[in-house]
């Protein structure tokens, strides 16, 4: 949620939000290796908070997400 306050620092943001544990406790998966789905609808949000850089695991997933989510938002 802080993201736009470190936008305003005038330097890129990177995100690290695949397969953490906060995504597990609210998608309710103990497993971090099946919480691709939820770490694409983080890292999506993040990007829309601006975030620059994105780590994650899934990249042709997540890829994919952002194409799409920017069409979307294009159109």
């Amino acid at each position: 949620r802080a993201l736009p306050s470190f936008r305003a620092l005038g330097h890129p943001v990177l995100a690290g939000v695949s397969r953490k544990r906060f995504i597990g406790e609210l998608a309710g998966e103990p497993d971090p290796a099946r919480r691709d789905p939820g770490s694409i609808a983080a890292a999506l949000f993040a990007a829309g908070r601006g975030a620059a850089i994105l780590r994650v695991h899934d990249v042709p997933g997540t890829v994919q997400a952002l194409r799409v989510w920017q069409a979307l938002a294009d159109a």
